[in-house]
């Protein structure tokens, strides 16, 4: 049984520099990080005058791939959820498209986490392939703590069939102003779909936060102006 798992951050560049100011975001799966966190991110690119980052070249993404019959897409935000029961079951091979190994980097839990799902997965006997986004520099990721093979995705049509698939959205490292390319990419894949926890668009209100960019710079402008 072959597993194919997404992360949606595959599709989500950012600079390798970990000193840049603006990308320097921590990523914890919870409430704050899933939305709120992005706020105040999206506001630092706003009163730049800069683009909002977005996801890019997720189009076409699914035709890599065959899939077997009775094949099915299970989903949902965190990838810990990719060792879920339903998931799991049967699993002898792991294929990785993600720009992180997810096999352990720290000290690990008692359930499966996002960042170390593949380590449960290594322990039921699997075999662990990870290939990064050709945006992404495998070196600067730690070592991962079970064997798996890693590489840049060379493009192209991926080999063998696929049992069964798993797609997360990743919502502390994904903003949600993508949250329209995370649905039409789900809904671009040929598969079942199962729903594992609900994935709805975010509730974050660009048109505001733009307003509030605006008034900010003012707000500036003025006190420099008055400085003298």
């Amino acid at each position: 049984m072959r597993l194919l798992v997404v992360d949606f951050d595959y599709f989500f560049p950012g600079p390798q520099d970990p000193q840049d100011p603006l990308f320097a975001w921590a990523h914890f799966e919870t409430p704050y990080y899933l939305l709120e966190a992005w706020e105040e991110r999206a506001l630092a690119f706003l009163l730049r005058g800069l683009p909002l980052p977005e996801v890019r070249g997720w189009e076409g993404f699914w035709d890599r791939f065959a899939f077997a019959p009775g094949a099915v897409l299970y989903y949902g935000d965190s990838n810990a959820l990719a060792f879920h029961e339903r998931v799991r079951q049967g699993v002898e091979e792991v294929v990785l498209f993600d720009a992180h190994h997810d096999a352990g980097y720290r000290p690990l839990g008692e359930v499966p986490a996002c960042d170390d799902w593949m380590v449960f997965y290594h322990r039921q006997g699997a075999r662990l392939r990870a290939f990064y986004p050709p945006w992404r520099d495998p070196a600067q990721d730690p070592e991962p703590a079970v064997p798996v093979w890693r590489g840049v995705d060379p493009g192209g049509r991926v080999g063998g069939t696929f049992h069964r698939a798993f797609l997360c959205r990743s919502g502390a490292f994904v903003p949600p102003w993508n949250d329209g390319a995370f649905l039409a990419f789900l809904e671009a894949c040929p598969l079942p779909k199962v729903a594992l926890e609900p994935t709805p668009r975010r509730a974050l209100d660009l048109e505001a936060l733009g307003r509030r960019a605006q008034e900010e710079a003012l707000g500036l402008w003025i006190l420099e102006g008055l400085r003298g």
